[in-house]
This record gives structure tokens, C-alpha cells and sequence, in this order.
């Protein structure tokens, strides 16, 4: 009798172990989950100024190339391109646009049509902004004016159009540094004018000056500077211009941003700009544009770099990374990136799971553990000081809770940016049992993925196991994922 109480007693130990978390779960190896996330392949080269739009489930991109036209290339996981027929051309004869077609925007318009706004030489050899209309996304496309569609006798390149919240339509362009000189020294300035509609400047609308070159970072180019490119996001009533500076064919070119009221300003440029710049990978990132993935969950931007780093040039390739705005309302880039990144939403079998609230365990104040879902990466410039750190002291970690239980089986985590903060070992607790010894290398871009058997969790603790040398525990980012094949 007394053998059977104590086997219940055992029993019951057991059971209450587990319910506490004290069972073991066993990882499997993630190389190829790792394998299955998003990275910049760079399949699409010899290219300049990518624009990327999603419609109807698909990525489009057409880009600057060989100056005589431009190509459209489709995707559905923006990793794998196919490229398409020439959308537009250039002419010696038709039309007013001769040569040099660069930086492309199309633009899905409300009407029905597509859009696809350009610049090129005319018969002068003179820079001038275009525009042309198509009944199909992947066209082609027929200019829509035969005549440049503004009408000042200046160079004007860069193209973007903006539409306001209240349909409000604003084309932003560059003066061109090839005719505009300021005080002697070749500079490109943003400017920005109201649309009456996709074809037509709004009568009375004269150009406003929205940015020029003044920052250090933008004045390294001796008798030429640049403010170019540009692409506008709004976020909580402000309006984000973003631009490049630098020169677009060696490592000086990078993405900067200025803040604004209204859309043609003033704007103001941040302190900590430029947002992305050249890494020891990767050289002249720049020339961006904006999209959301074709579910409308996650913020992506397309830029280029230098196809070879050490030759930099004309010769440049697409790029895509994350991105999105911190609750200071600053933005962030994640990038530019090299590795694998967490998959692209809604793509190959993935399903994000997203905690209700996170809470910091001994964590260092002003260290905030919604730095941990707040989408932002190791991978992003002035990113430790948004990172979560702790102290050195048992426990310290952070909890992580859903709505209700949740199913997942994979956990990628960003290390922090410091090594002092790289802790040897921690441990993951679900509801359902512990996975011990998992080691998260600080300053790696690429994450470390945990891969395990499905569990039902409502809560999910990471803490310290082992502290080693770190002065405390660092995470950029925590990612839950259920993936099925």
C-alpha cells in the first residue's frame, strides 16, 4: 500500500514538473528552416533606382538600365525574379525622350490605369521628367503627353509621385546637378509641385523647395553634392521624405530622411541620418522606394548597391529589407542585410505568431522590452540603443504572452550589437517543457533559429542560463513562427 501511495506521489511530482515547464524539448536542426527565410539573392543586376510595387498577390519592379528602356521583372516571394518584356522605350524619332531613361515609378492609379512616371534627355540633351499610361501593370506603356509633363526649362529627373490620405497628388522630383549650380558647385535639390491629376500639374502650382545638400555625410563629393531620389511614406500625420546622397557610383551614396507637416514642408532632416550606408559587404546603398508585402503586414523598401563592391559604378543590383517606424516616430532600416533574414510574410508555410505583450526580467533602465517586437533588428544603424539588455543577476531574461495558447515551432532571435552582452547560454520555457543550452552570438546579422515539435504555449520565458563573461543578457529581436510544410 505504502509503495503504491509513494508511486502516486511520484506521479503527481512528475506531472507538476511538467505543468511548471521542467520538461525537455529537444531542437532540430534549422539549417533548413534558416534556408526557407528571406535574403537579398541579387538576381536582378546592371541595374540603378529600383521602384517595387505589390498588385493582385505579386511584387513588380522595373529599375534605371541601359538608358534606352526599361524591363519588369515579377515575383511572389521577392527573392525569385522573372523578368519580363520591355515596358517602355526611348526614340529617335517618336515622342519627345531621346536617351538616358533613368530612375522609373510606377504607380497603380485609381482610375484604373497604371502609370509609369521617367526622365531622359530631349533633343537638347537636356534632362526632363515624363510620363506614361498603360491599361496593364506590365504594360507597355504609351506616353501619356508627347511633351515632358512639367514645363520649366530646367533638368529634372527622379520622379515620385505622392498621394495624400485626401487624394491629394504631389509629384516630388530633383533639379538635377547637371544645370543646376549653386554658388559654383554642381547641386541636386528636391523640390515638389501639386497634381491636378496622374497627367497634369495643378493650375497655379509653382515647385517648392523641400530639401538640399547640408549635412556632413552629403557634402563629401568636392564640387558636386546630391539630394535626389526620392520617395515619401506618412505615418501618424507627418509626411517622411526620404532621399539619397552622396554619388551614386562609389561607397558615399546612402539613404537619408527629413520629417515634415505638410507634404511639400518644411521638412527637417534627421540628426542621425543617413538611415543605411556603406558596410564592409556591401558599398552605395541607395535610391529606395517603399511597398508593403501583398498581405499588408510588413514594410519592405528596395534600394540598390554595387553589384562588386570593390568596383562599385554603374553596374548596381536590387535589394529589399525591412523596415518601419519606432515609437519615437524616428524610422528604421533593416539593412542592408547579407544573410537570412525571418521569412517574408506570407510566404512558403510560415505563420507569424505574435506575442500580446512581452515583460522585461531585470532589465537595465531605459532598456525597454518592446524592443523585442518591435520589428527592428540588429541589422539597422543606431540599433543599440533600441535593443533590450539586462542585468547580471538570476532570472533575467524576459516573458513573452499571447492571446490564449498558441501553436509554434520555430523562435529566430537577434543577438545584441555589443559582445559584452552576449550571454553564453540561455534557456527557453514554454508551458510545456524547457529547451536548454541555446547560444545567440552577438554582432551576427543573421538570427539564430530554435527548431522544435509543435508546441501549445500561452507564454514563453527566455532567461539566462549561463552568463559567461557578458556584464548581462542583449536581444535585438524575438520572432515566433508555426511552420507547416
Amino acid at each position: 500500500m505504502k509503495k503504491k501511495y509513494y508511486l502516486m506521489i511520484l506521479a503527481a511530482l512528475s506531472m507538476a514538473l511538467m505543468g511548471c515547464g521542467q520538461k525537455s524539448i529537444a531542437t532540430k536542426d534549422a539549417s533548413e528552416i534558416l534556408a526557407k527565410g528571406f535574403y537579398n539573392k541579387g538576381e536582378i543586376s546592371n541595374i540603378g533606382d529600383p521602384y517595387l510595387v505589390n498588385y493582385e498577390g505579386k511584387y513588380y519592379v522595373t529599375a534605371t538600365a541601359d538608358g534606352r528602356g526599361y524591363d519588369i521583372y515579377t515575383s511572389d516571394n521577392l527573392m525569385d525574379w522573372k523578368k519580363g518584356e520591355r515596358i517602355f522605350y526611348s526614340s529617335p524619332k517618336e515622342g519627345w525622350v531621346r536617351s538616358s531613361l533613368w530612375q522609373p515609378q510606377l504607380v497603380v492609379g485609381n482610375d484604373g490605369k497604371f502609370y509609369l512616371y521617367y526622365c531622359g534627355h530631349n533633343d537638347d540633351k537636356s534632362l526632363r521628367i515624363g510620363v506614361a499610361v498603360a491599361d496593364s501593370i506590365e504594360g507597355p506603356y504609351k506616353d501619356a503627353l508627347d511633351h515632358p509633363l512639367l514645363p520649366y526649362n530646367v533638368a529634372t529627373i527622379d520622379p515620385n509621385l505622392f498621394v495624400d490620405e485626401d487624394g491629394r497628388m504631389y509629384l516630388l522630383f530633383s533639379r538635377d546637378c547637371s544645370e543646376n549650380i549653386i554658388d559654383g558647385i554642381h547641386t541636386s535639390q528636391l523640390y515638389g509641385i501639386e497634381m491636378e491629376s496622374y497627367t497634369a500639374i495643378k493650375e497655379g502650382s509653382e515647385p517648392t523647395l523641400l530639401v538640399t545638400p547640408d549635412q556632413d555625410w552629403e557634402l563629401q563629393n568636392g564640387d558636386y553634392r546630391w539630394n535626389e531620389g526620392p520617395d515619401m511614406l506618412k505615418h501618424n500625420g507627418k509626411y517622411y521624405l526620404f532621399y539619397s546622397g552622396g554619388f551614386y557610383g562609389d561607397a558615399t551614396y546612402s539613404i537619408g530622411c527629413a520629417v515634415g507637416d505638410t507634404p511639400l514642408g518644411p521638412f527637417s532632416k534627421y540628426e542621425n541620418n543617413p538611415l543605411i550606408a556603406s558596410t564592409e559587404k556591401v558599398s552605395g546603398p541607395g535610391n529606395n522606394s517603399y511597398f508593403y508585402t501583398t498581405d499588408g503586414s510588413e514594410l519592405y523598401t528596395a534600394y540598390h548597391t554595387h553589384t562588386v563592391k570593390l568596383i562599385a559604378g554603374g553596374n548596381r543590383k536590387v535589394c529589399v529589407d525591412r523596415c518601419g517606424f519606432r515609437a519615437d516616430g524616428t524610422f528604421y532600416i533593416n539593412g542592408p542585410t547579407t544573410g537570412y533574414q525571418t521569412p517574408v510574410a506570407g510566404y512558403a508555410g510560415f505563420t507569424k505568431v505574435s506575442p500580446a505583450s512581452v515583460e522585461g526580467l531585470h532589465g537595465l533602465e531605459g532598456r525597454s522590452p518592446e524592443a523585442l517586437l518591435d520589428g527592428e533588428t540588429l541589422n539597422s544603424r543606431n540599433q543599440d540603443a533600441y535593443e533590450f539588455r539586462t542585468e547580471k543577476t538570476e532570472g533575467a531574461g524576459a516573458t513573452f504572452t499571447f492571446e490564449g495558447q498558441q501553436a509554434i515551432n520555430c523562435i529566430y532571435l537577434y543577438g545584441s550589437s555589443d559582445s559584452k552582452y552576449g550571454a553564453q547560454s540561455l534557456r527557453i520555457i514554454t508551458d510545456k517543457g524547457n529547451i536548454e543550452n541555446i547560444t545567440v552570438p552577438a554582432g551576427q546579422e543573421t538570427p539564430t533559429v530554435v527548431y522544435f515539435d509543435k508546441v501549445l504555449t500561452e507564454k514563453v520565458t527566455i532567461e539566462v542560463a549561463d552568463f559567461g563573461e557578458a556584464e548581462g543578457m542583449g536581444l535585438s529581436e524575438v520572432c515566433f513562427y508555426l511552420y507547416e510544410e
